[in-house]
């Protein structure tokens, strides 16, 4: 593993919560509500899917390029608060393909990162309905890491959450923070969502951003978990919402990624890769 240049900055992030319905523009001005209660910060990070929930028919319905009318409006917001900003996830459509898709704008309103979600959801919830998300989407085969202010990085999207080898491979090239956009369900939300993000915290020695959905896609009564978090290296949550629209602020400490690795050097222990 190479040698890590830890951030010189500290870094302020805010996270948006949502309870996003199947109407764009009405999920927009909520979004914008909440996005007026922060102050100054770096980083402004939007859920999975934050612009629309409903069934297959309407993601494909309102599936956009990455010139359409959800990035500009990206990228306003960007320019007006002089802020990053974290799309968790926009349904993009290009040459006749859907993606599930995690956009990075910097301050300025430009795209500098792409992820594609790798990793399609598959499962039987326990009221007998399934989610197959390869029914509607093309996955990506591609990981993606920006730069923010002298932080490296990783982008993932809600199921990638569970391959931890996706965060080891960003781990490997010196990411310092994961940022994991979530539309996770209430069930399995309640039982391993926590669980997952401080493990892949811990495991990295690097900071967890996890903006999820909260309350029921009104179209398939899916309920989403809420508890968005900010996981620190060591694993403590220092920032948690609870299961109603809201906003989270953190200021990420370089000091901590640099006492967490001191402390017991995992990453400098590796033997196995690949």
């Amino acid at each position: 593993m190479k040698t890590v240049i830890l951030p010189k900055r500290p870094l302020k992030i805010a996270v948006v919560q949502v309870n996003a319905g199947d109407n764009p523009e009405r999920n927009l001005r909520r979004i914008e509500r909440l996005i007026a209660r922060i102050q100054t910060c770096d980083v402004i990070a939007l859920p999975e899917v934050f612009a629309l929930r409903g069934t297959d028919e309407d993601y494909r319905a309102h599936a956009q390029s990455l010139s359409g009318e959800i990035i500009k409006w990206l990228g306003n917001i960007a320019r007006r608060r002089r802020a990053w900003m974290l799309a968790g996830s926009i349904i993009e459509k290009e040459r006749g393909k859907v993606y599930n898709t995690c956009l990075l704008l910097d301050r300025a309103g430009r795209i500098v990162a792409k992820y594609r979600k790798i990793h399609l959801f598959e499962a039987q919830l326990d009221n007998g309905r399934s989610v197959r998300e390869s029914d509607i989407y093309s996955a990506g085969n591609c990981p993606e890491m920006a730069n923010i202010d002298g932080w490296n990085c990783g982008l993932a999207i809600c199921y990638d959450l569970r391959f931890p080898e996706l965060f080891r491979y960003y781990s490997a090239r010196g990411s310092h923070l994961f940022f994991i956009p979530a539309n996770f369900t209430q069930k399995t939300g309640k039982d391993h969502w926590e669980t997952l993000l401080r493990a892949r915290a811990i495991e990295n020695q690097a900071f967890v951003v996890a903006p999820d959905q909260c309350g029921a896609n009104p179209k398939t009564g899916i309920a989403s978990y809420g508890n968005s978090m900010i996981v620190a290296p060591w694993g403590e949550i220092i920032a948690r919402a609870g299961e109603r629209e809201s906003v989270l602020t953190a200021t990420l400490d370089p000091g901590e990624l640099r006492r967490t690795r001191r402390r017991i050097p995992v990453l400098a222990h590796r033997r196995m890769s690949g």
